[in-house]
């Protein structure tokens, strides 16, 4: 079974990390950035009370070791749900399920 993962927020991130402990399922994490961003703490980096690395992490570093995993960088153009496909701006993916 292939899951595709539209974003790499906390939601996308949490469900990833679930999936992927379950056996026959491939599970795909597809965001437009290859890091996890969280905004509310842009202005304490502006005042240098934060590196910008404390606001940003890798998916690689979330999800090294997880073998059933892939993440394509890319955003998402179009969902054609009756082909269970969906259009990035730099190729397509077939899904079992889409979230």
């Amino acid at each position: 079974m292939q899951i595709v993962i539209i974003g790499g927020g906390f939601a996308g991130i949490n469900l990833v990390k679930e999936l992927t402990n379950h056996k026959g399922i491939e599970v795909i994490l597809v965001d437009k950035n290859n890091y996890n961003f969280f905004p509310p703490l842009i202005y304490q980096v502006a005042t240098a009370f934060l590196e910008p690395s404390s606001i940003s992490y890798p998916f690689r570093k979330f999800f090294s070791g997880k073998k059933n995993l892939q993440f394509r960088l890319g955003e998402l153009q179009k969902v054609i749900p009756a082909e269970n496909k969906i259009i990035l701006n730099n190729g397509e993916l077939n899904y079992d399920y889409l979230v």
